[in-house]
């Protein structure tokens, strides 16, 4: 007899641990929102780099390329480019990924100018691309593990607010909503930047997670950019890319915030704008959308994976930053690994024991 699995937060992150968990547990997901995904998982940037942020994220995406290609997803090529100030950087980049990534490659800049053609000549003075980054498709993603949680029995509830959490008689009692009630043996905490909130309703100590804001916008340059690559500065301050005949533009910013529905300020908009134009011939007339969002993080920078190690079947998965869609398979898949007691080559990396020594 299957145990009973409660997971709150229906982003990229709940949703893959509840469709790789099914076949040991019977999952529900608790969902605050209209649909899965309105937070974070909705506004990400939906990018597979693979020279990104550490070994441990880099092992996780890795893990996760063949549910991407199998998926559908579409090369797009990722472009490092710095000026003639910042070459000492690009070289220490290189030097940290060359080993991970062999196929991190420098490149002629008249190549990079050739092909992004909006670049100013004098913003690149070298570029080092990437041809194994992946364009994905979140909504898609999302979708297939719900589908499959469904398909294996498990269920999603949507405007499903947690309001108390107890334990009674050794299981997780979660109310929600208006008088919604659910029992389960194991309590998953995949809330995002609502994380240590949750945690606090189950009266388990936080681990300390940071919501930083990030704000993006999408231009209509009129013209076909879709063969264009993501293209980042290697200083950081401003990356983008095409978006369904659009460019997405960010700023790459952090700026800490309280658990909230992200919403842009005119200030981060207007340096966006500022930024591209910098960088770019393209003069700005017209914002087509504006947006922000989340990216949650531990003080480390890694996700915690993992059974809380002092109260009893309370799992934390939370802290993604900005990589929980790039690494969805692999981390929901040791997520369900580690729930039911099975090996994960991650566990020691991700544990939330880490957050406690």
């Amino acid at each position: 007899m299957k145990r009973d699995l409660v997971i709150v937060g229906g982003g990229i992150a709940g949703l893959s641990c509840g469709a790789c968990a099914a076949s040991d547990f019977e999952v529900t997901v608790l969902e605050a929102e209209m649909q899965p995904g309105y937070h974070s998982s909705g506004r990400s940037a939906a990018v597979y780099i693979e020279a990104f942020m550490s070994e441990t994220i880099h092992a996780l995406s890795l893990a996760s390329t063949r549910h991407f290609r199998d998926q559908g997803a579409k090369p797009v090529g990722d472009v490092t480019i710095a000026d003639e100030a910042h070459g000492a950087e690009l070289d220490v980049f290189f030097d940290t990924w060359k080993d991970l990534c062999p196929d991190l490659r420098e490149v002629d800049r008249a190549e990079v100018l050739a092909q992004v053609p909006i670049l100013r000549p004098e913003r690149v003075h070298r570029a080092i691309v990437d041809p194994n980054a992946l364009s994905l498709d979140a909504h898609g993603l999302m979708e297939g593990y719900r589908r499959a949680l469904a398909e294996a029995g498990g269920r999603v509830i949507n405007n499903a607010p947690v309001r108390r959490i107890e334990r009674r008689g050794g299981r997780w009692v979660v109310g929600y909503g208006d008088d919604g009630e659910v029992s389960a043996d194991v309590l998953v905490n995949a809330a995002g930047a609502w994380g240590d909130e949750l945690a606090a309703l189950a009266g388990v100590e936080p681990l300390g997670l940071q919501p930083l804001r990030r704000t993006a916008l999408l231009l209509d340059l009129e013209r076909d950019v879709s063969a264009w690559p993501l293209i980042h500065r290697i200083q950081g301050g401003l990356y983008f890319k095409p978006e369904a005949g659009l460019l997405m533009v960010s700023l790459a910013d952090e700026h800490p915030s309280a658990p909230c529905d992200a919403q842009p300020e005119e200030l981060d908009v207007a340096m966006i704008v500022e930024r591209f134009q910098e960088l770019t011939s393209v003069e700005v007339r017209r914002l087509n959308r504006t947006w922000a969002g989340l990216r949650t993080f531990l003080p480390d920078r890694l996700p915690a994976v993992g059974y809380d190690p002092r109260v009893a079947d309370f799992f934390w998965l939370v802290g993604q930053g900005g990589a929980g869609m790039q690494t969805a398979p692999a981390m929901g898949q040791a997520a369900a690994d580690l729930l039911a007691g099975r090996f994960s080559p991650f566990a020691e990396a991700l544990s939330p024991a880490r957050s406690f020594a």
